[in-house]
């Protein structure tokens, strides 16, 4: 096996293993505050502009286009797993880390919301951001993992120095 063979073989062993952490973190986070919040369906204020209340999203981002029949459920889901698979052939590919960071945090978090919606339709969100009176859309650690990882996707494509791989030798 050659030195370049061993690299994408991390690369991709690497890509891999964020992916699921991404994905355990937020999926164990949702079953801990489901939990914690449920019972009494309470909210807890963490500090002055955010608190954790358990929310329900049957849409996609922020509420929109909700799947309120079993048919718009499974297309929905339907369309994240082609669209996770996508992420999973584009993050394999990546040639720079911080790229395929990008992949792997935006593709950890989306199988995250993908396997969440499978057991009842909707994706469980608890960050509850506020100021003056007015609420940002509850949100996951998935939306965070992905929010990151398109940040980490913008910076690898405006870095002002990127860094190429040698040039193989001409023959």
């Amino acid at each position: 096996m050659t030195a370049q063979d061993r690299s994408l073989t991390h690369s991709a062993a690497s890509f891999l293993m964020t992916v699921a952490i991404v994905a355990t973190l937020d999926l164990w986070s949702k079953s801990w505050m489901t939990e914690l919040l449920a019972p009494v369906r309470r909210t807890i204020q963490i500090a002055p502009f955010l608190n954790l209340s358990l929310g329900h999203n049957p849409g996609i981002s922020f509420g929109l286009f909700p799947a309120n029949t079993d048919e718009a459920r499974a297309a929905l889901l339907g369309i994240a797993v082609v669209l996770t698979l996508i992420m999973i052939v584009l993050g394999l590919r990546a040639r720079h880390r911080l790229e395929r960071l990008g992949f792997a945090l935006i593709t950890g978090g989306a199988v995250g919301n993908a396997a969440d919606r499978r057991g009842d339709g909707y994706v469980t969100d608890f960050l509850d951001f506020h100021a003056f009176g007015w609420h940002f859309p509850t949100f996951n650690l998935a939306d965070v993992a992905i929010t990151f990882g398109v940040v980490a996707m913008l910076a690898a494509t405006f870095a002002p120095v990127r860094l190429v791989e040698k040039a193989s030798p001409p023959t």
